[in-house]
This record gives C-alpha cells, structure tokens and sequence, in this order.
C-alpha cells in the first residue's frame, strides 16, 4: 500500500511545450512517454461508489496492473488517497487478490466480483518527469492527454499532475506555483474516475447552497473551527466553478461569489490573531472585484425567470424581454469567467488557498483564544454598526435599503462564520428576519433593474411599466418595514444565556 499525494491541474494543449520547457530547468532523473488505457469498474449497484473506493484496470506497452484507490482527503486541490496495485492478468480486477483489511466490515467480495461491470475507459498518451528540486525534493509530473469514453459519450483529457516521490508537501506547491503562472492552468479538484462516473450517466453535480458541518466546540480549537469554515467553503468554491464551466449556469457562479465572500469575511473575522499565512487578502480583494456584476447577472437572471408573470404584464413584454437577456450577457461574458478561471493570477490564489489548507495551523495564539469570548466579541461589533447605520433609522424608503445592502450582507457573513457556536433555535430566530429582509432589498434591486428598462422605452409604454413596478414596490416597502421594524427589538442570540 502506498499513498498518492498529488496536485492537479487542468490544463489547454498548449500548455505541454511551456512545461517543458520550466522543467528543463531541474535536474530530471528520469522522462518517458507510454500510451496509458484505463478502465474503471463498479458493480451494478454502484458499491464501490458508496464505499468510496475507486476501481480501475491499466494498461501500457509492457505491464498491466489493477488498482484500489480507497477513501482518502481531497483539501483544497490536494489529494491524499492510500492506493493498493497488483498485477493484472486478464482484463477483469481479481478482488479477491487485494488485502482483506482494506475491505469495509461485511463486504462479500466474492458478490462484488460478480457484479462487476465497466464504466468507463481513459485512453491517453502520458509524458512523465521525474525530477529532483534544489534541496533535494523529488516530484514526478505527468502531463495526460487523450479522451474517456463510456458508450457513445465521451470528453477530452488534458491534466498535469504532480505527486510528491521525496519531501514535503510544501516542496510539491512549490512546483504547483511555477506551474500555475503559465496560464490556461486550473487547479483540479474532479478526480478522472469522478468525472467518469458523470460520463456514464451515474454522477450529477448539482448546484447547491453552502452550508457548513463544523467539529464540536467542546473539544474544538478556533485553529480547528477556522479551518473547517475554510475547507468546506473553498470545496463549496471548486465544486461551483467546474459546474458553472460545465454548464454556465449562472446560479452555479452566484455559489462560487457566495464561497469567496465566506473565506474573506473568515480571514477579516479572525485577522487579529492569526499568524502569518501568507494568503494575501488583496489578492480575495482583487478576486471579489473580477465577481462585481455576478450579483447583477443573478438578478437579472431572477427577473427573466422568477418575474415572467410581471414582464407580462408590460406592454411589449417580448421586445422587454429580449433587451433583458441582452443586458444580462454585458454584465456576464462566460468568456471572460473562463478566462479568470484559467489565469495565473486566479491559480495562484486558489493555491494559497490550497497550501493552507493542507498544512493547518500551529498559531498558538489562534488556539488558545477562548471560542465563543471571540465569537460574541465579533458578532455585537457587527450588530452595533447595524444599529449605527441607517437600518435602525425611523422610516427607510428604497434607495435607504438598497445603500446599505451590503452593511447587511456583510452583518449576515459574520454570523454565517459564527453560527455554528450557538443554539440553533435562538440563532435563526434572530436571523430569519434579517434574511428576508436581504431577499427583499434584492427584489428592491431586481426593480431598480426594471425601472432602468423601462426609461429606454417611449414615454407612453414607459408610464404604463413604471406604474407596474412603483405598486410592486410600495407593497415591497411596507413588508421590509414591518419586518425591519419587529427584528429590531428581538434580542441578539449571543447575548443570552
């Protein structure tokens, strides 16, 4: 048994003569180009899924092997899974062949084996570097490319991946980070089994939102809970960007944006106490900008399918319609996302990110802080600067909300960082109504948008259309100041007992 510890990336063709030429500049022990043809198994009711095992048979010129990969970590782009080879003879896995320890407790493996059917197949030309570092490290680097098929369906392979042989993870993002400036190289986070299995019609990503599974804080440590919050919001990120890449989905991008904003607010939440982890915050800054027009593009994305039934009651509603799709691509092009997915900038970063994650925290300072003393400390600073804002004024009216929409958002992030420490029942009584209140400042917005269309439009069609949406608004208005006004006097959950 051996285990990978490995980075991937995807990668553009032309990547490969730019490879080459960063590697000659190491000493490379060893370089080889093989054809590869791996196959993937499973049985028909997919059990090596459910055990997360990953079940594969590969071919060359000269060997034949049969792989278990068996549960392991992926963080942040960094793959750790123990791995077991044999020998293969034949084109079927031997199961019985493998260690009877790696099984789970009560698998009939002589069952498995009859039920074993192909997935799926990668076949691809593989050139390999065996390389050695300055101090000595030792990574070997692959660069794949060829196609997968499963019937008639197929999908184009192109990856670089390095796996540590000798040394420290950290000579491995070393390597990582060189190969992230040649641009058109995305850190991978979809194993080729995985993405495989959506080949084959047995996996469906799907757009979900992000909520967070923390440790327990009897026994947990901020360095625990603050790396938590990290982990799954940037597994939150990565599984987004390949869906919206996939897809273009808008609503997979707006998870990507609400992922960066959690891991910002995470890192200005704790700034006072954390040690030096070089991860730039000018660098999410500079990230939350390239974002800017998601929240727009969402919201025009809500006005053409959540607010049909009102466009339709405007005159000239198709011609009104087709002006909003036409709006909704300047703000965004999918060009452009692939495009900041793909830079080095963007790599950079996500392995700042990555290395972080894979290398924890031994701040003691961030330890020893007592958990919820730090959380209570952040969440009354944030609820004071809600009460000193315009949100606890008298009376708002449109533009009021939509000013301080972002105070808002901002407030909400932070207790998003932090609910986990409290009674759940407490907590989202308190922020059930400040949610709503969000959702509607963005119905405020999605409004603003409309109102915007309908100035375009000749003064007789304007009229009637602003009519439409000046009553939506009023009713709009009197909700949000009802709500507004009742979750003004309800008492702040960290602040009982």
């Amino acid at each position: 048994m051996s285990t990978e510890v490995e980075i991937k990336f995807v990668v553009k063709p032309q990547v490969k003569s730019q490879l080459e030429v960063l590697l000659a500049d190491y000493v490379i022990i060893e370089q080889a180009v093989k054809p590869l043809s791996n196959t993937y198994f499973d049985t028909t009711t997919s059990q090596f899924r459910q055990f997360d095992f990953g079940l594969r048979t590969r071919k060359s010129l000269n060997f034949a092997e049969q792989t278990i990969k068996t549960a392991g970590i992926v963080r942040g782009g960094l793959h750790q899974r123990p791995e077991y080879n044999l020998a293969l003879s034949g084109d079927m896995p031997t199961l019985a062949a493998f260690p009877a320890e790696i099984w789970p407790e009560g698998a009939d493996i002589a069952q498995l084996q009859a039920d074993l059917v192909d997935l799926f197949t990668t076949d691809f030309e593989r050139t390999m570097w065996h390389i050695q570092l300055p101090n000595s490290a030792e990574i070997e680097v692959v660069f794949d490319q060829g196609m997968a098929r499963s019937g008639e369906h197929s999908y184009p392979i192109c990856e670089i991946e390095l796996e540590l042989v000798r040394g420290d993870i950290a000579d491995l993002f070393t390597l990582a980070q060189q190969i992230s400036q040649l641009n058109n190289v995305r850190l991978g986070n979809v194993s080729k089994a995985k993405r495989g299995y959506q080949l084959a019609g047995l996996y469906t990503p799907k757009i979900k939102p992000l909520t967070l599974q923390m440790p327990t804080i009897a026994t947990a440590s901020l360095a625990d809970i603050f790396l938590a919050t990290l982990t799954q919001s940037y597994a939150h990120w990565q599984h987004h960007e390949q869906q919206y890449l996939e897809t273009q989905d808008i609503t997979a991008l707006v998870e990507v944006d609400a992922a960066v904003a959690l891991i910002q607010q995470t890192l200005q939440s704790y700034a006072d106490i954390l040690p030096d982890i070089g991860l730039k915050q000018t660098e999410l800054v500079w990230l939350v900008e390239q974002l800017s027009a998601v929240n727009s593009a969402s919201q025009l994305h809500q006005v053409m399918v959540n607010n049909s039934q009102l466009i339709r009651k405007f005159p000239e509603h198709k011609r009104i319609s087709k002006e909003l799709q036409a709006l909704q691509t300047r703000y965004i092009d999918f060009t452009d996302i692939e495009n900041l997915f793909n830079s080095a900038r963007y790599a950079s970063l996500m392995l700042s990110i990555s290395q972080l994650l894979s290398q924890g925290l031994s701040s003691v300072k961030l330890d020893t802080a007592k958990v919820l003393a730090f959380a209570n400390t952040h969440l009354q600073k944030s609820w004071q600067s809600v009460l000193d804002s315009l949100l606890s004024a008298p009376v708002l009216n449109a533009d009021d909300y939509l000013a301080v929409q972002e105070k808002l958002k901002q407030n909400l992030l932070i207790g998003h960082c932090f609910s986990h420490y409290y009674a759940a029942e407490r907590r989202d009584k308190f922020r059930l109504p400040w949610q709503d209140i969000l959702q509607g400042v963005d119905d405020l917005a999605v409004l603003q948008i409309l109102m915007g269309v309908a100035q375009q439009q000749p003064e007789a069609i304007a009229t009637q259309i602003k009519k439409v949406l000046m009553r939506k608004q009023g009713s709009l208005l009197d909700a949000l100041e009802q709500t507004r006004l009742q979750a003004l006097t309800m008492r702040p959950y960290w602040t009982e007992e």
